[in-house]
């Protein structure tokens, strides 16, 4: 996909957008997201390892009055009039896969200056699966709204402030040296730590980052994991992991492409002390070269 200014600067004005103007998308700015749908190569770092994906933009006067009360976003979402779906097919990486090219569509649209806003469980499944037609084969792990941002509604500004949108964790909870008892300052992390930083910046459901990223000694390998809690209160987000996963790595291998970082993605569980509670996702191989 390309992007019409460096896509740091994208990942960075990305928000999430809940309030609407209530107008659908003009023609020409419909014509562009169907591009970024249609044209997309829908490729990820989990394409071997996952089935294929598609996406459609559904917009409200598709949807009978009756469905249209059925929507399922419970005064989350305010507005919108159009909605970009997309399904996957059942595989073991297919949420990871679907995360990453949903993400990469999500900037796409905030290139183009339009909001978005990621929702994994507040739409009703049924009826937008029944819309775009998926098989027994397929599943919609999330969509999103997608439109004109409009000022936001006290709620809004509540449920943010609720879900802390607008904070991130600092890096010493999130990125690794070997093992999980070393920190890894963005110092050593050297040509990397733009990357790094864009993983920090991405969002995820409850805004929890599950991501945790060990970047191994000697070389520029990096092993993506994600939390396993134990915990009753973050339990409820485990099925949005593998997708919250598949964003980070859009951040970091979108980023990697713009700066000329070269290296290869893999799927071959590493030993990393102090990561037994941790689920381990993916590797990136980087040239080494400085």
């Amino acid at each position: 996909m390309e992007f019409s200014k460096p896509i740091i600067n994208i990942i960075q004005e990305r928000i999430s957008h809940r309030t609407y103007s209530g107008h659908s998308l003009e023609k020409v700015l419909r014509e562009k997201v169907l591009n970024l749908l249609e044209n997309h190569d829908l490729i990820s770092p989990f394409s071997k390892y996952a089935g294929k994906a598609r996406f459609r933009l559904l917009s409200i006067p598709e949807f009978n009055s009756k469905e249209r009360k059925k929507l399922g976003t419970y005064g989350f979402i305010k507005g919108a009039q159009d909605f970009i779906v997309g399904a996957v097919e059942k595989s073991q990486y297919s949420r990871e896969h679907y995360g990453y090219l949903m993400e990469t569509i999500i900037l796409g649209a905030t290139d183009l200056g339009l909001g978005t806003c990621w929702l994994g469980g507040f739409f009703n499944r049924s009826l937008f699966t029944s819309k775009i037609n998926c098989t027994s084969d397929e599943i919609i792990p999330a969509i999103t709204p997608i439109g004109y941002s409009a000022q936001r509604t006290v709620r809004e500004k509540v449920i943010r402030s609720f879900a802390k949108a607008d904070k991130r964790l600092p890096w010493d909870q999130l990125f690794f040296e070997g093992n999980h008892s070393v920190s890894l300052s963005k110092e050593k992390a050297g040509k990397y730590s733009k990357l790094l930083e864009m993983v920090r910046l991405g969002p995820s459901a409850g805004n929890k980052q599950p991501w945790r990223i060990f970047k191994v000694l000697t070389r520029d390998t990096f092993h993506f994991y994600t939390i396993n809690p134990k915990d009753g209160r973050f339990l409820q987000y485990s099925k949005f992991r593998p997708i919250d996963i598949g964003i980070a790595v859009s951040h970091f291998d979108l980023t990697a492409k713009e700066l000329g970082i070269n290296g290869n993605w893999i799927i071959e569980t590493p030993q990393i002390p102090g990561a037994d509670d941790l689920i381990y996702k993916i590797t990136w191989n980087g040239d080494d070269k400085k």
